[in-house]
């Protein structure tokens, strides 16, 4: 093995500071892991005496044996049984392959085939086999004496002939032996004068019967040899039985009985020394042997020996003087009568090569040998090994333990090689490996744990540094609103600014708890990312915004968490960043929960104003279709008799337009634009007026099992606000209430005064303010937490499709709400029933004395109108309407005919459509009007509810606004206000029917 050690001349690294203590730990450790995996490796497990074997087989076969005895294998092979027949052959034919054998100067030939019975195919079994299927005899007194019997043929040559011929042994039987039934040939075995420890003790396997051959040719042969083999519990062939006891006496193996013919010896000598080697000597050649009498199998030889085909052989195709002097062996690799062995070297060795590989370990000059003491000497060689990598570990940089480790474990690997090369030695390198590799990894491990503990120490001290500083600067951190923290360089918090106090934590409660703790789950990946990073200068953290679970005092009971700013920079020991210098973060975070509300707030009402745009459109669109819908049934009703049966279908078909048309209302009411606060309005009154509405029975009777109760309060204050539209807001909580409990319950409809002396947080901030609230609470399934953001969305629903609604009702209530510049809060939870409150500004104005319904006598006249609209329908359906009443229309399908026909014909009235694309719209229709009838009366119909430009309009002096789709009630009503003041002074004063005067230009 070559020293690790660089030489004196080469540059070595300084060694690190050594640490006599961790010198001390690391030796201890690792001599005690060294030797307990000793003890184990001497006393193995299975799963480790299978590993041990494993690496020795590895080293067998990496090794490589100089060249021994010559030998020569002859196969009958597929080639040879397709020339001469199918196994088994006449024997006489295998007389004359071992007399072409023995002729080419072979000097050993071993035949590792048993021949158990006769020979069935020889001449001398033909006439009792004839006679017996026939019943003729056969003459075969006229062939040849050697070709009569073919067994006689092949003794004959066998007798005369360097032969051995081989058996098998038999165990498990209970037959007593009989070897002279068998003639097997034993083998004398001879020991020194004073041998140090008996022969006699070698325990040979003992054999129970033999397979033997043919008696004829058993007798024939000088030398035989068993055939066995003794696998490993692994089914491996390592080791192969040299010797075995049958009955009184000891009988050698095929290829001890081969090699022993080879050299013509007959006495083996056997000797066992002073470390229990069993040697086994012969002509020159020595072989170990264990307690069994096996022996190891060496490495393989450079080349395998030269195989001639049998067929090859007696046709003279190949030269048989390639035999001269060698040792031939004789079997068969066809297909049903090879075998195959698994070995050190291959998975599957076949007899011959089997046998030649026995041989070449046999002859071998350096036999191998796997000593009873080897398995000690490689536990001292993993102790010394583990103690030397101790000492490198403790003195030296990790590249050296690195590079000891792996230099030390490869040279166990290729020393185990060559020492099986020059001595025989089977050193297996697996224990010392181990105990290297184990303990690299463990000492490695307790160097970096002393290492992390005395740096640990170093921070510690150096926090103590910091700390004596924080009295310094306490005071003007006690001013400082926001919040000033500290953190070390795993991210726990060292110190913070009494700024938390509002948070309800005092900071020596957070000394010491790792940031991440106190952030939202959801936001811990990007504080990883940003709030702890080692920067500075331009790359420091600035407006990180995360969120924090902190809450106030008067933090609502569901919020969990506020949104801080963070700025952030990394701290080091120098001015200069370096990953070794780093101490840790601090920096400042800054509450903006507030304005981040304000800015959700935004989004919100940005989100609806896009939505209400889209809604007021589409509002518009069905508006102008609807108008024939809700108009002309009104003029059909006027000329249709009541006894007439076609007068309730088209009063069907007007109720259906003007469902419709509360449909639009929904999306106008969406889109924020056409609700007006026109009178003062009591929310008990609109309850109570709901709850005795057909509509409200409707939706009653469609869930029976749901019971509503009312809570409403004395004297409550009034609102201004809508009472249609609020009666929608109570229609949609009565309805989502009703659906959220399928299997019935309770809603609870209340009302009561309020007054906030300091704003509230709920679902959305309240400001302080007296306040007439209403609230629907019902005990359903609830909404989950992460719905409770989305509810108010336009078209967001968790209803079954099967299923009323069309994900609006909420978004309406929403929007209907911010109408009335009122608020919005909401308490639910998964299973536990909702809570939804409205909070509207009271007013001490006190209800308007409700006026009676004006007759539609009262709207009939007969001045001159003039009507403009960009749709021919709506022309139509508007100057019928009028004509109806009385009165002397013109129409003009856009504003520029219009002006045009205002400067050749005065007319009393001008009904404006508002929004006309094909020409100028509503607003410079009247505008050009003006400049030539300054005083021109006019009133404002459309698709859209009212807009700034109907304002606008109205400031020119037009007057009441009127929304499409209209009855003949509402058109009439509003012409006769705009003409001679309200339908009941005009019917008062004897006015209705009659003409106005025409007004002058």
């Amino acid at each position: 093995m070559e020293n690790t050690i660089p030489p004196s001349s080469s540059p070595a690294p300084p060694p690190l500071s050594v640490n006599r203590d961790l010198q001390r730990t690391l030796l201890t450790t690792a001599f005690i892991l060294a030797l307990a995996l000793s003890i184990m490796y001497l006393f193995p497990p299975e799963a480790v005496r299978s590993l041990t074997t494993r690496s020795t087989d590895f080293i067998l076969k990496s090794a490589k044996s100089p060249p021994g005895m010559d030998i020569a294998l002859v196969d009958i092979d597929e080639a040879s049984l397709k020339k001469h027949g199918q196994w088994p052959w006449p024997r006489n034919l295998l007389a004359r392959l071992l007399t072409t054998i023995q002729d080419a100067g072979a000097k050993s030939i071993g035949i590792g085939i048993i021949f158990p019975e006769q020979d069935r195919s020889t001449p001398v079994s033909w006439p009792k086999a004839l006679a017996a299927e026939s019943g003729h005899l056969v003459d075969t007194s006229n062939l040849p004496a050697e070709d009569l019997d073919h067994d006689v043929s092949l003794a004959r040559r066998l007798a005369a002939g360097p032969f051995v011929l081989g058996y098998e042994f038999l165990f498990g039987g209970t037959r007593e032996p009989a070897a002279a039934v068998c003639p097997i040939t034993p083998v004398t075995l001879t020991g020194p004068s004073q041998p140090t420890r008996p022969a006699a003790e070698i325990n040979f396997h003992r054999a129970d019967d033999v397979l033997c051959n043919y008696q004829p040719l058993a007798e024939a042969v000088s030398s035989t040899g068993f055939l066995n083999g003794a696998p490993d519990s692994d089914a491996i062939l390592r080791r192969l039985p040299l010797l075995m006891r049958y009955g009184d006496k000891i009988y050698p193996s095929f290829a001890l009985a081969v090699l022993m013919r080879f050299h013509d010896v007959q006495n083996l000598a056997l000797k066992t020394d002073e470390v229990h080697h069993h040697r086994l000597s012969f002509a020159g050649h020595h072989v170990f042997l264990d307690d069994q009498g096996n022996f190891l199998l060496g490495p393989p030889g450079p080349t395998r020996p030269p195989r001639l085909s049998a067929t090859d052989l007696l046709t003279g195709l190949k030269a048989a003087d390639r035999l001269r002097d060698k040792i031939v062996l004789i079997g068969s690799t066809a297909q049903g009568l090879a075998q195959g062995f698994p070995t050190p070297y291959s998975a599957a060795e076949d007899l011959l090569d089997l046998h030649a590989a026995t041989i070449r370990t046999l002859a071998s000059q350096v036999p191998t040998v796997r000593s009873a003491y080897l398995p000690y000497f490689e536990g001292a060689v993993g102790i010394l090994l583990s103690l030397a990598l101790a000492l490198v570990t403790a003195r030296w940089p990790m590249v050296w333990s690195v590079g000891f480790c792996l230099s030390t474990t490869g040279a166990c690997w290729i020393g185990a090689e060559a020492l099986l090369q020059a001595t025989g030695l089977l050193f297996s390198p697996l224990l010392p490996s181990v105990a290297v590799l184990a303990n690299f990894c463990l000492l490695i491990t307790m160097k970096f744990r002393h290492f992390q503990l005395q740096a640990k120490s170093e921070t510690e001290e150096a926090l103590l540094l910091l700390k004596n500083n924080e009295s310094n600067l306490r005071s003007i951190l006690h001013a400082v609103p926001d919040i000033i923290f500290r953190l070390d360089a795993a991210g726990t918090i060292v110190f913070i600014s009494p700024a938390i106090c509002k948070y309800m934590k005092s900071p020596e409660s957070l000394v010491g708890s790792s940031v991440f703790s106190h952030i939202y789950p959801a936001d811990h990946d990007k504080a990883r990312f940003r709030l702890n990073e080692r920067r500075t200068g331009e790359r420091a953290t600035v407006d990180l915004e995360i969120r924090l679970l902190l809450t106030k005092e008067n933090h609502n009971s569901e919020e969990c968490y506020r949104f801080f700013s963070i700025s952030a920079e990394g701290l080091y020991r120098s001015d200069q960043p370096n990953s070794h210098l780093f101490l840790g973060t601090q920096g400042i975070a800054k509450d903006i929960t507030d304005r981040k509300k304000l800015e959700l707030q935004l989004l919100q009402a940005q989100k609806m104003e896009v939505v209400g745009n889209l809604a007021a459109g589409i509002a518009h669109d069905l508006n102008n279709i609807l108008s024939g819908l809700v108009s002309y049934p009104d003029l059909l009703l006027l000329e249709i008799p009541k006894d007439n049966p076609l007068r309730d279908k088209i009063a069907f078909i007007q109720k259906s337009g003007q469902k419709a048309a509360a449909i639009v209302q929904d999306l106008l009411s969406l889109a924020r634009r056409n609700i007006t606060i026109p009178a003062v309005c009591n929310l008990n009154q609109i309850v109570s007026d709901y709850l005795t509405s057909i509509e409200y029975h409707r939706l009653q009777a469609s869930h029976p099992n749901i019971t509503i109760t009312t809570d409403l309060a004395k004297e409550l204050l009034n609102t201004k606000g809508s009472t249609v539209h609020l009666s929608k807001v109570i229609m949609n909580l009565l309805h989502n209430g009703m659906e959220a409990m399928p299997t019935g319950g309770m809603i609870r409809v209340s009302t009561r005064n309020l007054r906030l002396d300091t704003a509230v947080d709920g679902y959305e901030r309240i400001p302080a303010g007296e306040y007439v609230c209403m609230a629907v609470e019902d005990n359903g399934i609830g909404i989950p937490a992460t719905f409770l953001p989305h509810i108010f969305e336009p078209f967001f629903t968790r209803k079954a499709t099967t299923m009323s609604g069309t994900g609006l009702g909420m978004t309406i209530v929403w929007a209907t709400v911010k109408d009335h510049q009122g608020y919005l809060d909401i308490r639910s939870g998964e299973g536990q029933g909702t809570a939804l409150t409205i909070y509207l500004p009271a007013t001490a104005e006190s209800l308007a004395v409700e006026q009676h319904q004006a007759l539609l006598d009262n709207y009939l006249g007969s001045e001159t109108i003039l009507v403009v609209d960009d749709s021919v329908e709506h022309l139509d359906i508007t100057a019928n309407m009028l004509k109806k009443l009385g009165y002397a229309v013109h129409t003009a399908g856009s504003g520029e005919e219009a002006v045009r026909m205002v400067e050749r014909q005065p007319v009393d009235l001008v009904i404006f459509d508002m929004i006309m694309p094909k020409g100028i719209d509503g607003v410079a229709t009247y505008q050009r009007i003006l400049t030539i009838a300054p005083h021109q009366k006019a009133i404002i119909i459309s698709g859209y509810s009212e807009t700034e430009q109907v304002r606008a309009m109205q400031q020119l002096g037009a007057g009441p606004f009127v929304q499409k789709p209209f009855t003949m009630e509402r058109i009439g009503m509003a012409v006769k206000t705009t003409l001679v003041g309200s339908p009941e002074g005009v019917a008062a004063s004897g006015l209705g029917g009659q003409k106005a005067p025409r007004r002058q230009p």
